[in-house]
């Protein structure tokens, strides 16, 4: 049958992408079985609608390396070290002992090489959360069996991916005369050793400078900065392949490298999400279909092996996580939930199978063993986690970083609105938050408002964040506000401030102290006037523990502040040791040993100055102490910090009722306290 037209190739994909899952889910067997399905049945050995090579077979290749540059954009780093000692044993465990027993069984019942067992080796120590969806539905994904499950796939995924990329190399240097092999593996302009350090540094370290650059200077559209991210992937899998490892290593590496400046909540994920969801990465599935014949797939000697490799990745992975239930005190239930999670393959298990086919290293029969035990773990995999998933009890909410959901007031209220949103996204970035501008205009109002909220998402582009804006129809702005702190589940408000205003504050109060001693969350009162040249921390007075907390809060946010170019930080406090902090002096941080800022501090402050300080340390200053605070700040940007429900800027007293608290204030450890 002569290759079918693109349009024809391309309306067979859809309609696969479409269908298959759909059917599949029907007989309760996961959706990537329907595409692989899809794929087996239209391809060269069943109704030879498409060839295994063409059109569809570059998408899958396209779908392999975007699988790989989502996995690594969507990491979340600060729950890999939260949880990192379980995780990397876990994950090296995980590695060691399947990959160790199928190098074992692969060279005691086969002639097979090293390297091919090696491979074979790499193909079941990785894994591929297929059963994930069925954790989300129980409410576990915050289970520190799943959080272990997902950090070290990640691990295990990445160490297979290196034994790929250095069985692949050796192949290519092995035979280096053999042109068909060499054609069908990726050309080696440098040698690995010198190829890897430039992926990694490429990846790493010049991919997020070029990225940030473009986010910040030119790219402030959406849609520039989806293209300027695939480009980002295939740059990362381009020079990958210069040293002679994977293209895949390199997009995964890529999209770890930009993680921070595409925020997981963002409207930029949601269309790479999109896009590779909807097409690319089912694309990938579809491709593998294309080159298996059903007519062997399940013959004895297929049997056999996909039984032996589904042997292989159990006791492997089952072993992994008992001895790690066993060394972190995990229970039955817990490390029956761990394991599971870690018996689905997909892939890095199909990219690896793909690889060793083409490298010559084994027979189809191998790969079609391969698909099989995909089906048969995929099986595995989905029923023991909805076992073990009903046995698990369900833990509490965590607490949020502080910079998650950051909800910024863009009222005309004393501040530069490009410089508040600069502060919106310093605060989040570390967090890999979201910015959101919002506005809470009276009724026939909306309009005005709604321009405002653009001016802020546009403002939040050029600085390199991604946001998206809110605009709520109430009659009282404290109360839009606290509606939706909880519709958008904010990790900070930060609320525009014209300043310290005495006597009229101190006498009458304000909207802010209606909106901070009602928030369920940590709340903040700005006034940002323009840049900075320097970050102010005052802590007050640290007496209780609720002051403590809220002042190393008001650190955290000045350490972040503290990222600008050519910005140094002062911390005003006499009891370091209470606030559990240490100093960075090669970051330009210093310690002024005084509980506030007295007479001498105050008159030394000028307008490139920010100060940060907790409400208690504000609300310490009484009649003149005010007054003199309401001069000195005129013309200097600050930022008031209360946590829930303690945020006064006028009315002299912080409320104390919530006593919850965090731990030391390093730039990326403040967690939301929980009320």
């Amino acid at each position: 049958m002569p290759a079918p037209s693109v349009e024809v190739t391309l309306l067979i994909l859809l309609v696969i992408i479409v269908a298959g899952p759909i059917i599949a889910e029907r007989f309760r067997i996961p959706g990537l079985i329907g595409l692989i399905a899809g794929g087996m049945i239209v391809g060269p050995f069943v109704l030879g609608w498409v060839g295994a090579r063409g059109l569809l077979n570059e998408l899958g290749a396209i779908g392999l390396l975007y699988l790989m540059f989502l996995a690594g954009l969507s990491f979340n780093m600060r729950a890999f070290f939260e949880n990192r000692t379980t995780a990397i044993f876990y994950g090296l465990l995980g590695f060691v002992l399947p990959f160790v027993l199928s190098i074992w069984v692969a060279m005691s019942v086969s002639d097979l090489g090293i390297l091919a067992a090696a491979l074979i080796g790499a193909m079941w120590a990785s894994n591929t959360l297929v059963a994930y969806p069925d954790v989300l539905a129980a409410g576990l994904q915050n289970n520190r069996a799943v959080s272990a499950a997902v950090s070290a796939g990640v691990v295990a995924d990445l160490l297979s991916l290196t034994v790929l990329a250095i069985a692949s190399s050796t192949a290519v240097i092995d035979i280096e005369g053999d042109a068909a092999v060499q054609a069908a593996s990726e050309p080696s302009s440098v040698p690995v050793y010198v190829g890897v350090p430039l992926m990694i540094g490429f990846c790493l370290w010049l991919l997020p400078k070029i990225a940030e650059w473009f986010f910040v200077r030119v790219g402030h559209l959406r849609s520039q900065r989806f293209v300027f991210s695939l480009a980002g992937m295939a740059a990362g899998a381009a020079v990958a392949s210069l040293g002679g490892v994977e293209g895949l290593i390199g997009a995964f590496l890529a999209g770890l490298g930009m993680n921070r400046l595409v925020p997981a909540r963002s409207g930029l994920m949601d269309r790479l999400d999109f896009v590779g969801g909807s097409l690319f990465i089912p694309a990938f599935l579809v491709s593998i279909g294309l080159s298996i014949d059903p007519s062997v797939l399940f013959d004895a000697e297929t049997v056999v092996l996909a039984l032996l490799f589904t042997g292989l990745v159990v006791v492997g992975k089952s072993s992994a996580a008992i001895i790690t239930g066993l060394v972190f005190k995990v229970s039955f239930n817990e490390v029956g939930l761990m394991s599971s999670l870690s018996f689905g393959q997909a892939a890095s298990t199909l990219a690896i199978a793909q690889v060793g086919i083409s490298l010559g290293f084994f027979g189809q029969n191998i790969v079609n063993a391969a698909v099989l035990t995909i089906v048969l773990t995929a099986l595995l995999t989905s029923f023991g986690t909805r076992f073990f998933a009903q046995r698990v009890e369900r833990p509490p909410k965590p607490d949020a970083a502080i910079g998650d959901t950051v909800l910024v007031d863009v009222r005309a209220n004393g501040s530069d609105l490009d410089a508040l949103m600069l502060t919106a996204g310093l605060i989040a970035r570390p967090d890999d938050g979201l910015v959101i501008p919002y506005a809470v205009p009276g009724v026939g109002r909306k309009e005005e408002a709604q321009k405002r909220v653009d001016v802020a998402v546009a403002s939040a582009a050029a600085h390199g964040h991604d946001s998206s804006g809110d605009v709520r129809v109430d009659d009282s702005f404290s109360d839009g506000t606290l509606r939706l702190v909880e519709e958008d589940d904010a990790s900070l408000v930060l609320l525009a401030w014209e300043g310290l205003r005495f006597p009229a504050d101190f006498v009458f109060g304000n909207e802010i102290d209606r909106i901070g001693v009602r928030s369920p969350v940590i709340t903040a009162a700005a006034r940002v006037t323009g840049g900075w040249r320097r970050v102010i921390v005052v802590s007050g007075d640290l007496g209780h523990d609720w002051k403590a907390e809220d002042s190393r809060v008001a650190l955290s946010i000045g350490r972040r502040l503290a990222k600008a170019d050519g910005t140094s930080l002062a911390l005003v406090t006499r009891d370091i040791a209470r606030l559990d902090v240490k100093l960075d002096d090669r970051a330009g941080e210093t310690l002024v040993n005084a509980a506030t800022l007295k007479d001498d501090g105050l008159t030394l402050l000028d307008d490139s100055d920010i100060v940060v300080m907790p409400a208690h340390a504000l609300a310490g200053a009484w009649g003149l102490g005010q007054w003199r605070l309401a001069r000195a700040f005129r013309n200097v940007s600050l930022i008031v910090v209360g946590g829930p429900r303690r945020l006064s800027v006028s009315s002299g007293h912080v409320r104390s009722q919530v006593r919850s608290f965090v731990g030391p204030a390093t730039e990326d450890s403040v967690r939301l306290p929980t009320v």
